[in-house]
């Protein structure tokens, strides 16, 4: 009996950790959301910020020195920050962000990481 207890826990918290974190299933969807709008949109020149919505979800696109740097606005599973490809090399206007803010479009998360890359 403690075997099978044991086995069910086990099996237990593999679900749970299974559900959770950037491996999880929903956290995989949302970044081929990402890579979506990045392969739709590659061979597309970019001239300011764009938002789009890919499967659901709202996608902010920002010119950088790699074309365009994707960033989810508010994703459902950890991590909340998600962008693609990873660079440090966008900025974004404080209008915008000051904008994203008031409609609550964007995630805590993603409003702490996009204010380290305001631009006046």
């Amino acid at each position: 009996m403690k075997s099978v207890c044991l086995a069910l826990l086990v099996a237990l918290l593999s679900l749970i950790v299974a559900c959770s974190g950037p491996e999880s299933l929903g956290s995989k969807a949302e970044y081929a959301a990402l890579q979506g709008a990045e392969v739709t949109y590659r061979n597309q020149p970019i001239s300011g910020p764009e938002i789009r919505t890919m499967q659901g979800y709202e996608l902010l696109a920002l010119p950088s020195t790699e074309g365009r740097t994707w960033i989810m606005l508010k994703a459902k599973h950890d991590p909340y920050w998600k962008q693609m490809p990873q660079t440090d090399t966008f900025s974004i206007p404080k209008s915008l962000l000051d904008k994203l803010v008031r409609e609550n479009r964007a995630s805590p998360d993603v409003q702490k990481v996009l204010s380290s890359h305001v631009t006046k």
